[in-house]
């Protein structure tokens, strides 16, 4: 009985080195996650942008790559993502991005518990398993587990803006004198500058649009888009770009000389002209009345000082203004 039991651990044993020594030799796929980092922040959610990669050292694709994967910020779940990536070519590695958005909404609740923490820790926690073809299947694994951690921190944010301090400027005499060829269009001119920037209630003729279509006169203005954090970081604004419309038509697309960055709040400085004879009947009784349905979108880059990477910021915001 001795000896039996001698002889079958021997072959055991053989048994588990020559396996060891198959799986050496058997190649695995092989998972790498590269990167989480906040792809954009907008004026409703963070995208965080989470970058991984499947190599496939088979001549045979793999038809899926299962991720099961939670986000928590703080230790505080906040979104599951379980899915599959999609099939993996036969001996190539495959980029496997993936996005998941962060609504304020769910943020709200985690600011009102670390009111003065700037930055918070999130991280992404999960398994991606990677199914193993028949004929590299050894004592009946059908597919390999990657388990991962990563973690990034993200600013507390929760953006808004405001426009302020909003002024459009009489032209001077001179201004009007050299841009009217006659004095009766310098007359016309400055009676109808009068009327719209002085609250006149009379509608704009058809007669007097054709005496100023052809007039070579900008009227200037001055405003401040004033960015807020209501949240406890701070940030700095970057390369900002802007579209105004108001009243349904565009009134000023461009970008700002000047960004005052203090703190929690950005204001940028806005001065800029457009030419009177692009008025047209909604935007002249916009200004007559001094004040605006608007609209205002943009991109601009986020720059908060404890992260290096400049963050691409999107916003769009519908609202009323008065001046």
């Amino acid at each position: 009985m001795k000896r039996i039991l001698s002889v079958l651990s021997i072959f055991f044993t053989l048994q588990c080195s020559v396996l060891g020594v198959l799986q050496d030799k058997i190649p695995t796929p092989e998972f790498s996650f590269e990167s989480l980092h906040i792809k954009q922040i907008t004026f409703t959610d963070i995208t965080l942008g989470i970058e991984t990669s499947v190599s496939n050292p088979y001549p045979v694709s793999l038809p899926s790559s299962l991720l099961d994967m939670d986000i928590k910020i703080e230790g505080m779940k906040l979104s599951k993502v379980k899915t599959d990536l999609g099939a993996i070519e036969a001996n190539k590695t495959k980029s496997l991005p993936l996005e998941v958005k962060l609504t304020y909404a769910d943020l709200y609740q985690l600011y009102k518990k670390f009111p003065t923490k700037p930055m918070l820790e999130v991280s992404a926690e999960g398994n991606m398993k990677v199914p193993i073809p028949k004929q590299w299947q050894l004592l009946g694994k059908d597919s390999i587990n990657f388990p991962f951690v990563q973690k990034k921190e993200i600013p507390a944010v929760l953006p808004d803006v405001e426009i302020r301090n909003f002024k459009i400027l009489m032209p001077t005499e001179s201004e009007i004198l050299s841009a009217s060829n006659t004095d009766a269009l310098v007359g016309t001119t400055t009676n109808f500058l009068k009327g719209l920037l002085g609250g006149s209630k009379t509608p704009i003729t058809s007669a007097a649009k054709a005496g100023l279509s052809g007039l070579n006169l900008n009227l200037k203005t001055e405003f401040d888009f004033v960015f807020s954090n209501k949240a406890a970081s701070t940030f700095n604004l970057t390369d900002l770009k802007y579209n105004l419309q108001l009243a349904g038509e565009n009134f000023l697309i461009g970008s700002p000389k000047e960004i005052i960055n203090q703190g929690k709040e950005s204001t940028v400085k806005v001065t800029n002209q457009f030419p009177i004879a692009s008025i047209g009947t909604s935007l002249y009784k916009t200004i007559q009345s001094k004040q605006a349905v608007y609209q205002l979108k943009g991109d601009s880059g986020f720059l908060v000082p404890n992260l290096r990477e400049n963050i691409p910021f999107s916003y769009e915001k519908k609202g009323n203004f008065q001046w």
